[in-house]
């Protein structure tokens, strides 16, 4: 559903333009403690809401790179937040959404990571029937989102999706150290991420309790997405499956992953039967290992049709994730147990495959 990304009067637009020449190729800092959102979007005086960040990315003229820096806090979003600049970014200078403590590095913690909240309310008094709702917005290509936490919506009946990225041609997109946590009947996400395009890679990202995580949709206009990858993520209790693709080109990535207790391990829609690689996975506790589905949710298992071309994948044991904050191994496989060793979770372990 389309949602207004960022309207103003005529002055403070030509001052949204002065300052992104003043913010300049480098970063624009983002801090819901300290931030204002008249002030110049730098370290010293830092925004306030990601949708002003926006703002600044949007009339860009010159060329990028822009890195938007987010502190730690709540992001409380009231509505979505559009990043569509086509013409500033390309992929030597691309747009960079991160945090300002990046998981697996000195000082981060669990609170370090920018918290994305959604509180919009789009019930109508009286009215009834599912909503759809969207967090960020992404449609431009040659984007890096890094080392953010994407919690539910509070409204128990609309899809809510934290992530979209859905854009004509686009390309060179990648999703790193981010969570996406949900508490089924109270913070729901049905959607975590949702992707067309091509070279889409989700990586080192942790899905807890969503409906449906990692949504490789399409090419654009009815072209195979080529390119894609989704590797070292864990996924645990996905309600509709694990990894969901549409038109996605065989030569999708798919290895050290973790699966398990999902209603799905692997969805799609009917009729694409492309044989795809699991590689160095595992794979447990989930009802059904492959399906169809539709954008409301599964139709059903698939039959013989499709096959998978499987190396390393580990179909037995318990999947044995890390859920204490203050434990090292925090949304870790612990150690010692099925699938420790594939380096699945948020944090990057050098000489990783």
């Amino acid at each position: 559903m389309p949602f207004p990304m960022f309207r103003t009067s005529p002055w403070i637009l030509a001052a949204i333009i002065w300052l992104a020449g003043a913010v300049g190729a480098d970063v624009i800092v983002v801090d819901p403690l300290r931030g204002n959102d008249v002030q110049e979007g730098t370290a010293e005086l830092p925004l306030r809401t990601l949708e002003r960040a926006a703002g600044l990315v949007n009339v860009r003229t010159e060329p990028g790179p822009t890195t938007i820096r987010l502190m730690p806090g709540i992001y409380a979003l009231e509505r979505s937040v559009t990043f569509e600049n086509r013409r500033a970014y390309g992929r030597d200078r691309p747009l960079a959404i991160e945090a300002s403590i990046a998981p697996g590095t000195p000082g981060w913690t669990p609170d370090s990571m920018p918290a994305i909240v959604p509180i919009e309310d789009p019930r109508k008094p009286g009215g009834r029937g599912t909503t759809q709702t969207y967090g960020l917005k992404v449609k431009m290509g040659h984007v890096a989102i890094r080392g953010l936490k994407f919690l539910g919506s509070p409204l128990l009946d609309n899809w809510y999706c934290p992530l979209e990225c859905l854009a004509e041609d686009l390309t060179d997109v990648r999703v790193t150290g981010c969570l996406f946590a949900a508490a089924p009947g109270i913070q729901e996400i049905y959607c975590a991420v949702i992707t067309d395009g091509h070279r889409f890679t989700v990586d080192h990202c942790v899905f807890l309790g969503c409906h449906a995580c990692a949504v490789f949709w399409d090419g654009g206009r009815g072209v195979e997405g080529r390119g894609n990858a989704m590797h070292h993520c864990i996924v645990d209790g996905a309600r509709i499956a694990g990894v969901w693709t549409c038109d996605t080109g065989e030569d999708f990535e798919f290895h050290h992953n973790v699966v398990a207790r999902s209603e799905y391990f692997w969805m799609r829609k009917r009729g694409a039967t492309r044989t795809y690689a699991v590689r160095d996975c595992l794979v447990v506790g989930n009802r059904n290992r492959s399906g169809y589905g539709v954008e409301s949710g599964p139709t059903g298992p698939s039959g013989p049709e499709v096959v998978f071309r499987e190396e390393g994948v580990i179909a037995e044991g318990p999947a044995d994730i890390e859920m204490d904050p203050r434990s090292p191994n925090y949304l870790k496989v612990r150690p010692g147990t099925p699938g420790a060793s594939l380096g699945a979770g948020l944090f990057e372990s050098r000489g990783e495959p």
